[in-house]
């Protein structure tokens, strides 16, 4: 039982062996391996319904008024900010999705919504540290209506959720519209 056994394990490592190697580096014209993303899609359903929860629970103090989002339709990706680890101390520990969708609302309007999904997020950016069973998530979607953000917590517009075209930034991290 025990030589029948060893010899399994040798052919099978013999097998591996013959098998073709890949190198570690990349030739040059081949295509980077493809980095899953640590947040979800744009159109993600949890992403949407953060969103939501988010807005009805503001908007009745906010507008005054019981306002909802019946449906999202149109969702895109505006911009896409990896997570960079650079050492001593990471350039870009958050990553970040931004998007753009229009909600139609209960008082039959359909509005621009801008919102940004990060990673790592959640209670005190441990969510994914907590296990795979954690009921925190590790990232975070919020968003902005536009027009309806009378306080102007994202600033005027929705600014600070919105990505607009590198051609209409100018310097110091300033936006033209």
């Amino acid at each position: 039982m025990h030589r029948s056994l060893a010899a399994a394990l040798a052919l099978f490592i013999a097998g591996l062996m013959a098998l073709p190697s890949q190198a570690a580096d990349l030739r040059y014209g081949e295509p980077a391996p493809a980095r899953t993303a640590l947040v979800p899609a744009c159109d993600d359903a949890a992403v949407l319904g953060q969103v939501e929860d988010q807005f009805e629970y503001g908007a009745p103090v906010v507008l005054n008024e019981k306002v909802e989002i019946l449906e999202f339709s149109g969702m895109f990706e505006k911009a896409y900010l990896p997570q960079r680890l650079d050492d001593p101390l990471p350039s870009e520990p958050i990553e970040r999705r931004y998007c753009q969708a229009t909600a139609l609302l209960s008082d039959h309007v359909s509005r621009t919504v801008y919102y940004v999904i990060e990673h790592p997020m959640g209670f005190a950016a441990a969510g994914e540290y907590l296990g795979a069973f954690s009921p925190v998530a590790a990232w975070r979607a919020e968003g902005c209506v536009l027009g309806l953000d009378e306080w102007h917590v994202y600033g005027a517009n929705c600014e600070s959720l919105r990505r607009f075209p590198e051609e209409g930034r100018t310097g110091y991290g300033y936006v033209s519209k």
